[in-house]
């Protein structure tokens, strides 16, 4: 028996970070695949011979109602002098039985519902606060368990998993990797921007310098400059969007304010690009003055929002709501609560605001509004515009405030116009929004909807 448990156990890569991956996706497979397997917490105990296979084989069954199970919460990789790590809500929580698959480059389709890599023995999702329960968890030494929430993936190792009682397991096995070398990180390009540093976020959450490079670079964060803050080598942000084959490399496209070829015309050419990104899976993050690329660029983008001439607001603080009236709306407005950086549920003072929004048009869902003046401030939509749920694959977001404080002053080198403060609560909402940006993809009406393989 212990030889069968040392064969079984020689299939993974159970090193702390030692997944052996890089950055990609699943391989896109299509929503109308196989759902009956697996769901929250249900177990595979045999192959189709009748057999179990590997880990499956050390699953005990206890009696009595009782279970073996794995538990703790998913968090940020957030350094100490920023403050306490951040829980992750939906984030995918499994025991793999088999070597995780790479992740092919480039952009592509990942839809919720569909099978992640590893063919897991058990898996769940993590709740508002982060928190996770795993169920039929094998027996054991050196488990291996997966955290993974879109393309950000972390597989370590529980050390010993105790039959038939709760196992908790600290956060320093259940955080999300600070660089390449512990995980997959999604490939992100920034087109920086002086008024709205948003990789001082990223910077602030955990990702590790290192990750920070021009586009030539082997970091996963790729700066292009902007009128925002530099690196070594980088490329003019014009050179982000000069074609399809450059922006489809990118996971993940950040436009903070004034990051856009023409403010308040056309983006043209590059309005085109983009709305290509978003329909092949491509995920894009605008903010601000960068409001064109959705409300003047390519057809059916200005549909998805009752767009209107950019102003002012006066008002500073703007007092806004967090719409509850969807499941991931109502998720925001919980954990901004728990995580102190509201006081009121619900309930948020913005700074930095402005008027470019005053309505959605569905299905595009609309997360934060104020009422005196009515304005939108944040929503998101999934591509292609005006498909089926099941056949989109994309992700979009805009926000019509400054994310980052503080103003970076053109040409700074990263980091040096990062500010040394924990983040503020609506930097927090970014962090909520970008990992939801970085999620699979599905009808925002409905609750989260897990894997199945």
């Amino acid at each position: 028996m212990r030889q069968l448990l040392l064969i079984a156990l020689s299939f993974f890569p159970l090193a702390c970070g030692n997944t052996g991956t890089q950055f990609g996706d699943d391989g896109g497979v299509d929503s109308s695949a196989n759902d009956s397997g697996l769901g929250f917490g249900d177990v595979v105990t045999s192959d189709s011979s009748g057999q179990c296979v590997n880990l499956q084989c050390q699953v005990v069954q206890c009696g009595g109602g009782v279970t073996t199970t794995v538990s703790g919460t998913v968090v940020t990789a957030t350094p100490a002098q920023y403050g306490s790590p951040d829980p992750i809500y939906n984030a995918i929580v499994y025991v793999p039985n088999a070597p995780l698959d790479p992740f092919p480059p480039g952009v592509a389709c990942d839809k919720c519902g569909t099978p992640v890599s590893g063919n897991p023995v058990t898996l769940t999702l993590s709740d508002v606060k982060g928190h996770f329960t795993l169920k039929d968890v094998p027996v054991g030494n050196d488990i291996p368990l997966v955290v993974q929430i879109g393309r950000w993936r972390r597989q370590t190792t529980i050390s010993t998993v105790t039959k038939c009682t709760d196992n908790p397991v600290d956060t320093s096995l259940t955080r999300i990797p600070r660089d390449h070398t512990e995980g997959d990180i999604p490939h992100i390009a920034i087109a920086t921007s002086t008024y709205d540093s948003e990789e001082c976020i990223l910077l602030k959450m955990g990702v590790a310098q290192s990750e920070f490079t021009a586009s030539t670079g082997s970091g996963r964060i790729h700066i292009y400059h902007g009128n925002g803050t530099t690196v070594a080598n980088a490329q003019p942000m014009s050179a982000l969007w000069a074609s399809d084959q450059v922006m489809n490399q990118y996971d993940v496209a950040l436009f903070p304010c004034s990051s856009v070829p023409s403010i308040g015309s056309s983006p043209g050419a590059a309005g085109q690009v983009l709305l290509d990104f978003l329909n092949a899976g491509g995920r894009a993050f605008v903010t601000d003055l960068s409001y064109s690329w959705y409300k003047d660029g390519p057809a059916p983008l200005p549909s998805s929002a009752q767009w209107t001439t950019w102003g002012g607001i006066g008002v500073d603080p703007l007092p806004a709501t967090i719409d509850q009236s969807f499941p991931k709306g109502q998720a925001l407005a919980e954990w901004l609560q728990n995580i102190g950086a509201t006081t009121t549920q619900g309930s948020i003072d913005l700074h930095e605001t402005y008027h470019v929004v005053n309505g959605v048009n569905a299905p595009t869902s609309r997360w934060l509004y104020s009422t005196s003046p009515a304005t939108v401030q944040t929503l998101s939509f999934n591509t292609p515009i005006g498909k089926q749920p099941s056949d989109q694959c994309g992700r979009a977001v805009y926000s019509n405030f400054h994310i980052a404080g503080g103003q970076s002053g053109g040409g700074t080198t990263f980091p040096a116009e990062c500010d040394p403060n924990p983040l503020t609560p609506q930097e927090k909402v970014m962090e909520f929004m970008l990992f939801d940006l970085s999620s699979c993809v599905q009808d925002d009406s409905k609750p989260p909807i897990p894997p199945v393989n």
